[in-house]
Order: structure tokens, then C-alpha cells, then sequence
């Protein structure tokens, strides 16, 4: 009887699993931001949220910047094309729109603003709409999202940054110019890359020949000439030579880095902010128990492979979530998109599982 009473366990236990689970038709999926992602139906995107409810219904033609990018939330909002008139406006994620479709062309919104072309230039507009900046770029200049109250913008060949009033307060000179990050940029003159701070101070010496990567976590990874990538702290001084073949950049106060040998053998090593090893993976490279670890940490997890199946590791090198995906994405608002083949049915399951590895939304194509 008792063998009895725990099959029937096991066998609600997996139906309500597999009630748990929602399931989306989709010719195409996006990754989650803002808590919800896109879909594409029949030309039309739409939008889910974590739970795998629809919140808005695939009706939808979206702008975006470049042929390669999906559609995407950020401060509430995302911008979508009038299929009658081709302008270009912003609903919430009820599907309202928020801001009327009278622009030929809009970025995303960050740090509460956005940029949106007219006929003959382009204007700052907040959340609401209302026009914030105008006059500080010619229509075909180029121009960054804001962050740290700054944004990079082009004036006569060269760069420079604007406030969200669209005033300039670090004058154009720079010949190129990344994002802030933690209040500093790397911007380049003269064929040298140095580190500027929000007011234009220089910060860092212009003495890089590469271009280096953002600070995160007060640190950067930096290109030596021999190719190889090196650490500096947010004074520009070098806490790590340049050693390491491949980098992504720190989060949550830990990195990963690649070391290659004489013989083109990698070794990964999970850092700390000053290049202390955590973890390293070695293994030989004809070993099917040799992990590779495919991205950085986002939100505590970095994408992993082992015997060409991904899953999740944690800052300290643990499996979090096993390797037995074809395709794994980095987490985002805790869901990352999923591959799954079954050997034996030669079946691909897709989805979105959470962060400790559970299915929650399925994907299937449509039938017709």
C-alpha cells in the first residue's frame, strides 16, 4: 500500500509540475529585461512575463536600431511603429501607448530619457514624453544611451558629452568615446586610450594602444601590445600584468579569465578583484569532464559547458544547474532561454528556466 500511495505522489507530483509549466507559440523569442520578453507571431511581436502570461498580445511592428536586435523594455517602455503612418512612438507593458507615434526614428530609454529623431534633427525626451533637449546634434550624428548622467555625442567629427539638458559638458575632442561606468569613461586621443571622469578630469593616463573594457568593481581589464589582457585598479594602476587570453568583466566582485599555454591549451580561472584565483578548471583537453565556461557572471551565474552540454556554475565554480542544455543564455531577470535535445525521442524542448534551473515557460512553434 505504501508503494502504491508513493507512485500516486510521484505521478500528481510530475502532473502539476507539468501544469506549472506555460506554454508560448512563438516563431521567435527575445531575452527577458524588465521583467518581460518578446515574441514574434505571425509578424507581430508580443510580450510574457516570468510566469509565462501573455501581457501583450502579439499585434505589434517594434523599432529597433540595428537589423540584429530584438525588442526590448527599459524604464517601462519600448518603442513600436505606427503600421499606418511608419512613425515611431512607445507603449508600457500594457500595450498602451504612452507616447504618440510621430518620430521617424527612437533608442530605448535609460536613466529616464531617450533620444527620438524629427524630420531634420533629434530631440531628449523623458518618460512622459515631454521634450527635454533639443539642438545639440545634427540628424546624422551619432550618440550613445545616457549613463551616468552623461552621453556621448558627435559635433564636427568628433565626440563629446551632453547632460540630459543637451548641454555639453565635456566639449567634443575625443576621436572615440565609450559609456560611463562607475564615473569614468575610456575615450581615446591621438591613437591613446586613457579614462576620463564625468566633468572631463582625465583620471587615467591616455597610454593604452587597445581599447580597454568598462570598470566594474573598480576594476578594468586592460589590452597590453602583446594581446593579452591585464587588470588596473580605478587609479590606472596595474594590479594584474597582462596575461590572460580571454576576459569578461567583473560582477559581483569576481571575473572570468582564460590563461593559454604554449601549446593553445586553455585554462579558465574564476578570479577576484585582484586576480587572486578562485577557481581554476584545468582538465585535459580531450577530457569529456573539461569545463569551459562561456560567459561572465550575471547574477551570480556564468553559462558553463561539459561535454558540449551548458548549464550554470556560481562564483566559487559549483553546478548550480546541470550541463544537459544544447543552448543556455546568461540569467536575465532570473529566466534564461533554454535548448534541451532528448537522444532518444531526437526532440528539442526550448523555454525559459529560472535561476535554479526549473522550466517554467516552454516555446513551440506555431503548426500553421
Amino acid at each position: 500500500m505504501r508503494t502504491l500511495i508513493l507512485i500516486s505522489l510521484l505521478f500528481v507530483g510530475i502532473y502539476s509540475s507539468s501544469l506549472s509549466q506555460k506554454v508560448i507559440t512563438a516563431n521567435m523569442v527575445g531575452t527577458f529585461s524588465d521583467d518581460v520578453a518578446p515574441f514574434l507571431l505571425d509578424n507581430k511581436w508580443g510580450f510574457f512575463d516570468k510566469v509565462g502570461n501573455i501581457v501583450i498580445q502579439p499585434r505589434f511592428k517594434v523599432f529597433v536600431n540595428n537589423y540584429s536586435d530584438l525588442p526590448y523594455f527599459s524604464d517601462g517602455l519600448t518603442a513600436i511603429v505606427d503600421l499606418e503612418t511608419g512613425r515611431v512612438g512607445y507603449i508600457n507593458k500594457k500595450g498602451e501607448i504612452k507616447i504618440a507615434p510621430v518620430y521617424y526614428s527612437a533608442t530605448s530609454f535609460n536613466e529616464g530619457v531617450a533620444f527620438v529623431g524629427r524630420q531634420n534633427d533629434h530631440v531628449l525626451i523623458d518618460t512622459s514624453g515631454k521634450i527635454i533637449a533639443q539642438d545639440f546634434v545634427a540628424i546624422n550624428g551619432y550618440y550613445s544611451r545616457f549613463s551616468n548622467n552623461r552621453a556621448c555625442v558627435q559635433k564636427k567629427f568628433v565626440l563629446g558629452y551632453i547632460n540630459k539638458s543637451g548641454k555639453f559638458v565635456i566639449e567634443p575632442k575625443f576621436d572615440e568615446a565609450e559609456d560611463f561606468s562607475e564615473g569614468l569613461a575610456a575615450v581615446k586621443i591621438n591613437e591613446k586610450w586613457g579614462f576620463i571622469d564625468t566633468l572631463g578630469n582625465v583620471k587615467v593616463d591616455f597610454k593604452f594602444s587597445n581599447k580597454p573594457n568598462s570598470y566594474n568593481n573598480g576594476r578594468a581589464f586592460v589590452q597590453g601590445t602583446n594581446n593579452k589582457w591585464g587588470i588596473i585598479d580605478i587609479t590606472g594602476n596595474l594590479i594584474v600584468e597582462p596575461i590572460y587570453h580571454q576576459v569578461f568583466n567583473f560582477s559581483g566582485g569576481y571575473a572570468v579569465v582564460s590563461l593559454m599555454d604554449e601549446k593553445w591549451n586553455l585554462t579558465y580561472q574564476i578570479i577576484d578583484i585582484n586576480g587572486k584565483p578562485v577557481k581554476v578548471l584545468a582538465k585535459p583537453a580531450n577530457s569529456s569532464e573539461t569545463i569551459t565556461i562561456l560567459s561572465g557572471f550575471s547574477e551570480g551565474l556564468a553559462v558553463a559547458m561539459k561535454g558540449y552540454k551548458k548549464g550554470f556554475i556560481d562564483y566559487k565554480g559549483n553546478t548550480v544547474v546541470g550541463f544537459q542544455y544544447r543552448e543556455l543564455s546568461p540569467i536575465s531577470c532570473g529566466m534564461a532561454y533554454f535548448e534541451k535535445f532528448d537522444e532518444k525521442t531526437k526532440k528539442v524542448t526550448r523555454g525559459f528556466i529560472n535561476s535554479s534551473g526549473k522550466e517554467v515557460i516552454l516555446i513551440e512553434e506555431p503548426k500553421f
